[in-house]
């Protein structure tokens, strides 16, 4: 898993793609090998066939099979591929991670061989793609990443899958993100020869699927390869989006309450808005939780605004203004919103370095570009340091306090501390407010939340926390709504075979990512995006993409064979405004279903259907011919 990067639109525009033969490209993570996973195959195994799910990836993992050098172990495995196999699931393990007895495993490479040669000897007939490892290149490569070492375990565990048979697939161990330096560095040791199929961990989220460093990094992944004479096709073995609760609804709307009432203590009822700008990082479910927060804290009297709104507001009438969550904000907007500021109102900022990022919109969606302190935080007074700005600071720390002036504020539980802000710019009669401060021991290292009390050429206030509040988490319902555009985007940009991450959720921490991955909850019952997989699967066939067809700007309309007939999935993502699209269908008698497999009226016409095309996928099914 990776931290998420903010970008614009381009799904579909940069790849030629082709459909990899015997590959249906629909796919998902589960941990099927032990735990509450391996006791509930069964069902889970069921409900994959239900949706049309062929493919489901898994650990297949040393230290199971071989705990010691001497004991085989192969029960739960057997039974998996028994399950699999009785519910046309085809499994892709991944051969991992390193054992006490032989650790590390690229210093081992015989015992390590042994285990590869043992296990695809008992599963090669039924498995026939070997994912060697999984994300090498973050913190599961002991002692820590190197390219070298996964390349010279990679060319070994390659020779001894072709010994087993020559036939059998390798994959390269899925890497976290698509880092192209490391994957060059593996390449220049040789792996170019060492594989069969090349896999990456595209995670963007909260970004939209359509994002264009996604596509990009795609194309780039496809070109690197061909510059190392590889032919091998791409696969994504992770992608998702998390449905995790952010600590910043709860915190930062006690927050934005304690500085509101600090800069205006003679009030007591305040007037916020809170920005929300569909498709702009920051401004999805984490605007939404800090809106839905304030809305239960007793006197503010809450509403939603969009970029428009802002050159308009009036600190007399709206106290408060709230901005995108995390490090972006709109740059062409910051001029409007330091001149509430200049006027006497107080703007709110939550997780990270506020000011690093200005987005702006563009004709294929939002752009990100670094702003620059002069520019974005200098204006309003505002400093900050981290390890890498100061010397002698700590990467991180673990004890976060609330100081005398944050009153009851209540800390989120298990949050640290990585960046601090500062009074160094402050001006004139300003005042600096420390409401949370970092210690190391009995250190002060910094104040990682702090309000900014203006008495300079600005009247207003700036409350901010640098605290990583996660505010990356979607509704269950944004999850469904991107889990179709995710894999539609995928294979237009040139995947050959998608692993949804994850199947079913991974614990019970409702502020924790890595346990909301899931489309389904814990106990098995469904997410929209469970249901919104089933109707991909069914409306696409077998998933061959063909093209994108221009149905005007901003509409995604791609074209897939789905055996006899045709389908055309069609979406707008959020920054573009719906609006009526024509499907061309050649005068065949179609049906049009949306995300979830429902029915939607739609009127046909001599061009073909006309159908208003929004945020959500819908599906034209049943074109007799290649729409032109």
């Amino acid at each position: 898993m990776i931290r998420w990067i903010a970008a614009a639109c381009l799904c579909g525009a940069a790849l030629s793609a082709c459909a990899q033969p015997g590959v249906v490209p629909f796919g998902v993570c589960a941990h099927l090998g032990g735990g509450e996973e391996f006791a509930d195959r069964e069902a889970e195994l069921k409900l994959m066939q239900a949706a049309g799910i062929r493919w489901a990836r898994a650990d297949w993992t040393w230290g199971y099979i071989q705990p010691n050098a001497s004991t085989w172990r192969w029960d739960n495995y057997d039974k998996v591929v028994a399950s699999a196999k009785a519910h046309n699931v085809t499994i892709l393990p991944i051969l991992c991670y390193n054992v006490d007895w032989a650790m590390p495993a690229h210093e081992h490479l015989e015992a390590w061989t042994a285990y590869v040669k043992a296990t695809v000897k008992r599963y090669g007939a039924d498995l026939r793609y070997w994912e060697v490892w999984n994300e090498p290149n973050i913190s599961f490569w002991k002692p820590k990443p190197d390219a070298a070492q996964y390349a010279a375990l990679l060319k070994a565990t390659y020779q001894a899958i072709k010994e087993v048979d020559p036939k059998l697939q390798v994959v390269y161990g899925g890497l976290a993100g698509v880092p192209l330096g490391y994957l060059e560095e593996t390449l220049k040791a040789g792996a170019n020869r060492a594989f069969d199929v090349m896999a990456v961990h595209p995670y963007h989220y909260p970004s939209a699927p359509e994002d264009a460093v996604t596509a990009g990094e795609l194309r780039q992944t496809r070109e690197m390869l061909d510059k190392y004479g590889s032919k091998a096709p791409i696969w994504s073995t992770e992608q998702g989006w998390p449905t995790h609760i952010s600590h910043a609804g709860p915190f930062g709307a006690a927050l934005v309450a304690r500085a509101a009432k600090a800069r205006f203590p003679q009030r007591t009822a305040f007037d916020a808005a809170v920005l929300k700008v569909p498709g702009m990082p920051g401004s999805g479910a984490a605007a939404d939780a800090l809106h839905a927060s304030l809305l239960t804290t007793p006197g503010f009297k809450v509403r939603f605004v969009g970029l428009s709104d802002l050159a308009g507001l009036d600190p007399a009438s709206t106290q408060v203004l709230v901005m995108a969550t995390g490090e972006h904000f709109p740059g062409a907007e910051y001029p409007a919103m330091l001149d509430f500021v200049r006027r006497g109102g107080l703007l709110a900022h939550v997780d990270g370095v506020p000011f690093y990022y200005a987005e702006y919109l563009e004709a294929d969606g939002w752009k990100s570009k670094p702003f620059g302190p002069t520019i974005g935080r200098d204006p309003l007074h505002v400093g900050w340091k981290a390890w890498w700005t100061e010397k002698g600071l700590p990467e991180e720390v673990q004890v976060n306090r609330a100081t005398a002036e944050a009153g009851t504020l209540t800390l989120p539980k298990d949050v640290p501390s990585t960046r601090w802000l500062t009074d160094e710019l402050l001006k004139g009669d300003d005042r600096f407010v420390p409401l949370v401060s970092a210690y190391d021991g009995d250190k002060l290292i910094g104040h990682a939340a702090a309000l900014y009390l203006y008495d300079s050429e600005l009247k207003g206030g700036f409350v901010s926390t640098t605290m990583p509040l996660d505010a990356r988490g979607v509704t269950d319902d944004q999850q469904g709504v991107y889990q179709p555009r995710a894999v539609l985007c995928a294979l237009a940009d040139g995947i050959t075979n998608y692993f949804w991450y994850e199947f079913r959720d991974g614990g019970d921490d409702p502020y924790y990512n890595e346990a909301r991955f899931g489309m389904l909850r814990r106990n098995l019952t469904p997410k929209p995006a469970y249901e919104a997989y089933a109707a991909l699967t069914k409306a696409l066939g077998e998933g061959t993409y063909v093209k994108r067809l221009e149905l005007g700007a901003g509409t995604r309309a791609l074209v897939f064979d789905a055996g006899e007939t045709y389908t055309v999935a069609v979406w707008r993502p959020e920054n573009v405004e719906a609006a009526p699209v024509t499907v061309p269908v050649g005068g065949a008698a179609v049906k049009v279903t949306d995300y979830l497999g429902a029915a939607v009226e739609v009127t046909a016409n001599a061009g073909g259907v006309t159908l208003t095309a929004g945020p959500k996928v819908q599906y034209v099914t049943g074109i007799k011919a290649e729409p032109k």
